[in-house]
C-alpha cells in the first residue's frame, strides 16, 4: 500500500517588501538578499491573518466535499499558535466547518513540526487507509528590525492532504532523525520575536547533516553514487 501526498495547497499575504528596498534602508549590498538567502520579496502579513486564517486560506484550494467527509485527523505544524491549550487545528476545522468526527492537534518544533505530521500521518493511514490526513504548516515568523534575522520573517501556509492512494508523492518508510537540544534559535513565552544565533545554527545543521547521512547509510547500506 503506497501513502502519501495526494494534494498541495499554499497561501500567503498579497502584501511584501521589496528586498533591494530593505537592502537599501539598511546599507546593505542587494545581493545578500537576493542571492545570499535567494529571497525578492518578503511576505508581511496583515494584522487581520494569523496561522490558523492562513491555513484555512490554504485548505479552501484543495479540500472538495468528499475530502472533507473522509477526512479523519489534521495535524497543524507551527510556532505561531492562537492558544496554549486549544490546538490551531481546532480552530481551524471549526473556521472550515469541518465534520466533528476529526482528530486535530497542534505539533511544534522549529523547521520539523510539519515534517513530523507527515510521519505521524503516515503511521494514522496504515491503521486507517480509507480516511485522509491533513497536515498544515503555518507560520508568521517576525524578528526584531534590524536585526541579523530581519530579512528572513514574513509567513504563510502550506496544506498537504495525505491519503492511501497519493496522487503526488509516495512516502519512503525509511528515514532517519538527529535531535540536539541547541539554543540556535527559540522565541520564549510571552515575546513575540525570535531569538537566533545565525552562524551556529548553520554549523549545527551540517554536523546533524552529516550524522543523518551517515545513519542512513549504514542502515540502508547505499551509497552517494
Amino acid at each position: 500500500m503506497q501513502i502519501g501526498i495526494d494534494k498541495i495547497g499554499f497561501y500567503t499575504s498579497d502584501l511584501y517588501i521589496d528586498m533591494v528596498d530593505l537592502a537599501h534602508a539598511r546599507n546593505e549590498d542587494p545581493n545578500k538578499y537576493l542571492i545570499g538567502i535567494g529571497q525578492e520579496k518578503m511576505a508581511v502579513i496583515r494584522p487581520t491573518q494569523d496561522a490558523v486564517t492562513l491555513a484555512a486560506n490554504a485548505v479552501e484550494q484543495i479540500l472538495d466535499s468528499t475530502d472533507k467527509q473522509n477526512l479523519g485527523l489534521i495535524l497543524f505544524g507551527t510556532e505561531s499558535g492562537v492558544d496554549n491549550s486549544k490546538s490551531a487545528a481546532s480552530y481551524l476545522a471549526g473556521l472550515l466547518e469541518l465534520p466533528s468526527s476529526i482528530r486535530t492537534v497542534e505539533l511544534k518544533q522549529a523547521c520539523f513540526a510539519a515534517t513530523a505530521g507527515l510521519e505521524l500521518a503516515y503511521g494514522f493511514l496504515l491503521t486507517h487507509p480509507r480516511e485522509k490526513v491533513l497536515v498544515i504548516g503555518a507560520d508568521v515568523a517576525r524578528y526584531g528590525l534590524k536585526t541579523p534575522g530581519e530579512p528572513t520573517q514574513g509567513g504563510g501556509a502550506v496544506a498537504l492532504l495525505l491519503s492511501a492512494a497519493p496522487r503526488i508523492l509516495a512516502l519512503n518508510n525509511d528515514n532517519v532523525a538527529a535531535m540536539e537540544d541547541a539554543m540556535d534559535f527559540w522565541r520564549p513565552i510571552g515575546e513575540s520575536q525570535a531569538q537566533v544565533a545565525g552562524k551556529f545554527s548553520t554549523e549545527l545543521y551540517l554536523q546533524l547533516l552529516q550524522q543523518v547521512w551517515r545513519t542512513y547509510q549504514n542502515q540502508t547500506n547505499l551509497k552517494l553514487s
